[in-house]
């Protein structure tokens, strides 16, 4: 293991059939798959991986030769779920030396037992002079607890060690942290957490807590659901002479992730609250040769998305409370009197809750989705359970919708009315003054025109703004809505939208969309579908990280099939430094692809430790119908995620060079076995959500990329994970006539993304032609009229348009919606013309798409300006276009 500074040591990461009673510990094949597997959103684990099962839980572990989020190996648990129930949302757990990405044991062994009334899956491995083991266990005597026990030996001098855990990834809070500690309650910190910034060290330091239980509640899943306690058992480390010293623990959380682990040495000095006194001593630890580190924990499943269903298993023994409230959507929450959170419970559908506390006086504080709130005092006694009396909530207010689907209903509450929080959990997660909201919760309710639409929200009394749309093909409508108060019932009254441009001949996608396959993500699948719907586009292309997923299913299952077609596909994730990818290959989407249900991660292509061409080489032969869209290539920093800012070998892209001169070989260097370049990806994703800054960092890219003759469809899309980013904005409206969402060929779709037949688009529709030819076409001319009309619906703003002939731009005009602009253009040689249009945000505009400029661009026309039948780029020229040499200024 690698050595790390101190101040490196706190930068974190950052189909179900019904399982046998029995106990179970083996690997998944063909014929026990059906059993064997997990099920559940983030369910990954197929053939060949390691099942281990009590008939209560079901877990999964990939194996040592499958990658994981955070290493080209695996050998570790990354499902975990109740047997035949499918809510598997557990992504992985990783064990860490060091608590650093580059300390993490590779797992060299792997094998199962079944003996003494548990089944075990037992791992081991070395690395620098330490040795290791770990098993994963279930029995029958606790059947809702996973135990997990790693023995590390050091067998020979190495690197210091001086802490030992785990990290549980949740990307983007799909998991919710509760922190707390079992043995000194009043160090709960419950959702609220310190802020967190790997960029700081003194911040993470102070972000540290003293913790033996991290409670992971999920979101997103309909009732019941599940949550995960990862709890410290018993851990010590062992001396040469055979004497224990128990270890001290600490615990760290962020969005992404949340950490769980043990010092490799006691304490000399301090304790307690772990501070900047029990951190400065890690200097100073290691693991003698000869000596042993044994850390336990628990893994308490619990079968809701509350506290209590994991907490109710630790406190088994303490008195139970049970009651009712006559509102099943609020959030119970226990709290001290010396106001440390204790924990919390959520209501059956009838309103019963029941959780177990310790003796004590708490306040019980009851929180509806609508900000209803009531509390009351209680006093918990010794050997007493309590049947509490009724908690009354009060009839809510509620607002009959009106049938006007499909609709995407935006609710603004004014004069003073908070906006509403529909589809909340209850939870307010916090880091600092940062809150993070579940990936359902959000302002906005969708009428998609299917079964499940809802006919009625609860709204808090007030005075609200009401806007329907549905998408930027319509009209956007506008009422105002009074709520009196609680128990009263209202009817909102809104027009319908109404289709205003004609986009006939053109298809709307978005070719970047998420839902709860994907590991930062608990937006259900049925949510996604009916929020696209109520967009009115037509192509969803599903891109879930490491997953090949398939809305297909649910799109006939909810009435959908004539309306839309659902494309399915996958984000390639990658995040491992290391191999032939020192700073990974960034992320980017493969669609359309077969979905390999049996296999793990539903067969997407191994990526991680593999140059972008590798994996581009590999879906051209085993699917050549796929298209590569490189997704996010730029960011305003050095980033994991974005391709363009280290092309896998630490070099940043510098559009104003060469592409056959540094930094920017190794995007042109071919791949001595296929021939294939990290460059030969098929489209380039310039528009992604709302972020124009960086729509121009990667204009620039794509321009010069054209200049030399590398074109890359130019697309626009969403990248949504939530509800509240909307799906299908920015949208790509494709150039396909006849074509009809309800019969989609896919392979001709693809084609045509290929060729640029598309424009990208926040509100404004592009047209654009010059002699005869359109975006992704060529015009074999000399001298043309370039003719651009902007249509917009009256909602949208419409200022100016720009035109640029190989990357210069030549004209910056005002035009209103509906004008045609007429532009005559004459070319010496052959070259390119593109067009945006662009205007400042206004309402309603702002209130339909927040954060959003109205804006479009199309693909480039290209010329052939000698008329000999082929395309000559026109290369870099001398003096670089203001586009690419300052693209913030354009």
């Amino acid at each position: 293991m690698r050595a790390v500074p101190l101040a490196l040591l706190l930068i974190v990461l950052l189909p179900v059939g019904d399982a046998a009673a029995e106990l179970f510990a083996g690997q998944i094949s063909a014929a026990n798959a059906h059993r064997r597997r997990v099920g559940g959103p983030d369910a990954i684990a197929g053939l060949g991986d390691w099942a281990l099962s009590n008939g209560t839980l079901c877990a999964a572990l990939a194996d040592p030769d499958h990658e994981t989020v955070l290493s080209q190996r695996g050998g570790i648990l990354v499902d975990l779920g109740h047997c035949g129930r499918g809510d598997d949302q557990f992504v992985q757990l990783q064990s860490l030396f060091n608590f650093s990405r580059s300390n993490i044991p590779p797992t060299s062994e792997l094998f199962t037992e079944v003996e003494d009334g548990e089944a075990r899956v037992v791992t081991a491995g070395e690395m620098a002079g330490v040795r290791f083991r770990t098993v994963y266990a279930l029995d029958e005597d606790e059947p809702e607890r996973m135990r997990v026990t790693s023995r590390v030996e050091r067998t020979e001098p190495g690197d210091a060690f001086f802490l030992f855990g785990d990290v549980v990834l949740h990307g983007t809070a799909s998991l919710q942290a509760f922190t707390a500690n079992t043995t000194d309650p009043s160090l709960n910190i419950g959702w609220s957490h310190p802020p967190v910034d790997p960029d700081r060290v003194f911040t993470m330091m102070r972000a540290i807590q003293t913790t033996d239980l991290q409670v992971l509640v999920a979101g997103g899943a309909p009732r019941p659901g599940i949550s995960y306690g990862l709890r410290l058992g018993p851990s010590y480390r062992v001396r040469r002479d055979g004497t224990r010293e128990s270890l001290p623990s600490m615990g760290l959380n962020g969005d992404d992730f949340t950490i769980l682990g043990v010092f490799s040495n006691a304490l000399r000095f301090g304790g307690g609250r772990i501070g900047l006194i029990e951190l400065a001593q890690l200097p100073f630890m290691d693991l003698q040769v000869g000596e042993t580190l044994v850390y336990e924990r628990h893994l308490v499943v619990g079968g809701r998305s509350d506290v209590s269903s994991v907490t109710d298993r630790i406190w088994r023994d303490a008195p139970r409370l049970t009651g009712w409230v006559d509102d099943p959507g609020v959030r119970i929450a226990a709290i001290r009197a010396d106001r440390a959170p204790m924990t919390d419970v959520r209501p059956d559908e009838d309103g019963n809750f029941a959780l177990r506390l310790p003796p004590g006086e708490y306040v019980l504080r009851a929180t509806s989705p609508d900000a209803r709130e009531v509390e009351r005092r209680i006093e918990v006694v010794e050997g007493r359970d309590t049947e509490l009396a009724p908690l009354v909530m009060g009839v809510p207010a509620r607002v009959a919708l009106p049938p006007i689907a499909p609709a995407r209903l935006v609710f603004l509450g004014v004069d003073g009315t908070p906006d509403p929080r529909f589809g909340s959990d209850g939870i307010v997660l916090r880091f600092g003054d940062r809150e993070f909201l579940d990936s359902g919760e959000t302002n906005q309710i969708f009428l998609g025109g299917v079964a499940d639409d809802p006919m009625d929200v609860l709204l808090a009394p007030g005075r609200y703004r009401v806007l329907a749309t549905r998408g930027p093909e319509f009209t956007v409508t506008e009422a105002s809505l009074v709520v009196p108060g609680a128990g009263e019932r209202v009817h909102l009254e809104i027009d319908p939208p109404m289709r205003v441009p004609d986009t006939r001949g053109r298809l709307s996608a978005d070719f970047h969309v998420h839902a709860e396959p994907s590991d930062d993500s608990t937006l259900p699948m049925r949510l996604r579908l009916a929020g696209f719907a109520a967009e009115g586009a037509d192509v969803l292309v599903a891109t879930d990280h490491d997953r090949v997923s398939d809305y297909g299913p649910l799109v006939r299952e909810m009435g959908l099939a004539g309306r839309m077609a659902a494309v399915i596909g996958s984000e390639i994730t990658t995040t491992v430094h290391g191999g032939a990818t020192p700073w990974t290959s960034g992320h980017y989407n493969a669609w359309p692809l077969r979905r390999m249900p049996l296999r793990y991660r539903d067969g997407t292509p191994r990526h991680e430790g593999r140059r972008l061409r590798e994996v581009v080489a590999e879906l051209g032969k085993a699917q050549p119908a796929a298209l590569v869209q490189l997704n996010h290539p730029r960011s305003r920093e050095r980033s994991d995620l974005s391709f363009f800012t280290h092309l896998s070998v630490g070099s940043t892209l510098d559009p104003r060079r060469p592409l056959t001169r540094a930094p920017n070989r190794p995007l042109v260097q071919p791949d001595p076995e296929s021939g294939v370049r990290d460059i030969d990806f098929h489209a380039m994703e310039l528009l992604n959500g709302n972020d124009m800054e960086e729509y121009r960092l990667v204009r620039a890219d794509w321009l010069s990329f054209l200049l030399q003759g590398e074109f890359r469809a130019a697309t626009a899309n969403s990248d949504t994970h939530t509800s509240r980013r909307t799906v299908a904005l920015p949208r790509n409206l494709v150039r396909m006539p006849g074509a009809r969402a309800g019969s989609l060929d896919e392979a001709a779709f693809a084609r045509a993304v290929r060729s640029g037949h598309l424009c990208g688009t926040t509100g404004p529709i592009l047209d654009v032609t010059m002699g005869g030819a359109a975006p992704g076409e060529t015009a074999r001319v000399r001298e043309a009229e370039l003719r651009v009309t902007v249509e917009a619906a009256p909602w949208v703003p419409v200022e100016r348009v720009s035109v640029y002939v190989d990357g210069d731009r030549v004209a910056n005009v005002p035009i209103t919606a509906g004008e045609t602009l007429s532009v005559p253009l004459r070319f010496e040689r052959d070259g390119f013309v593109f067009v945006e249009t662009w205007a400042e945000p206004r309402e309603p505009y702002s209130a339909v798409a927040p954060g959003f400029t109205p804006f479009a661009f199309c693909n480039p026309i290209f010329v052939d300006a000698d008329g000999d039948g082929l395309w000559s780029a026109p290369g870099l020229p001398t003096i670089l276009p203001a586009a690419i040499s300052a693209p913030g200024s354009i």
